[in-house]
């Protein structure tokens, strides 16, 4: 993970902030793949649920996850997406009837034949901890969906579209700058070896 500027996102339905489209895209911003297989380290976050009946799940949104991003003029940054906003979003999301809005790759064209089936959020507490997705951090975002749509769905088994990602108008605010980050990692480094000298196990 590169040190840079983490922002938090900031959802405010006063502000008409609103989560608009779901699309299937080939490289997921949150690092979810649709299929797992065993050799990978990272969480599953994508699978097809049902082959003969063309549904797929996965995960739409992590909590509190990290989310490299590149700006227009080229800034570099991470945004996190906190429980709460998750939940809010998700909400707005339902309320406006946009839970059949997708496309693929962010191209603005709506996706006929798909159908979500299901959304949740991730709840462990509450026993809702989908399998397989065990990993995936508590307050993230689920969806189930069929897709009759037949060359959609013939893209997503041959590996064409490997997860989901989000297209969001909000706000956010900087929650950590890259020197304060390093400042404090320096100041816990010194802490640490402090105890150590003060415990008389260095020598």
């Amino acid at each position: 993970m590169k040190k840079l500027p983490i922002y938090r996102a900031v959802f405010d339905e006063d502000k008409d902030d609103k989560m608009i489209a779901i699309s299937f895209v080939d490289y997921p911003a949150i690092e979810v793949d649709w299929m797992a297989f065993a050799k990978q380290k990272k969480p599953m976050q994508f699978s097809v649920e049902d082959e003969d009946k063309h549904i797929v799940f996965g995960c739409i949104m992590r909590a509190d996850y990290p989310i490299y991003r590149v700006g227009s003029s080229g800034y570099e940054y991470y945004i996190e997406f906190e429980k709460d906003t998750i939940r809010k979003m998700a909400q707005q999301y339902l309320n406006d009837g946009f839970q059949n809005i997708t496309d693929t790759n962010h191209n603005h064209q709506i996706s006929d034949g798909v159908y979500m089936q299901e959304m949740f959020i991730k709840d462990v507490e509450n026993g809702v901890n989908p399998k397989g997705f065990e990993e995936i951090e508590d307050g993230s975002l689920f969806a189930k969906f069929k897709v009759e749509n037949e060359e959609l769905w013939q893209q997503i088994k041959e590996g064409t579209f490997k997860g989901f990602s989000i297209e969001i108008w909000c706000g956010s605010e900087e929650i950590q700058d890259p020197d304060e980050q390093e400042y404090q990692e320096c100041v816990e480094l010194i802490n640490k070896i402090n105890k150590k000298l003060n415990n008389g196990k260095v020598k």
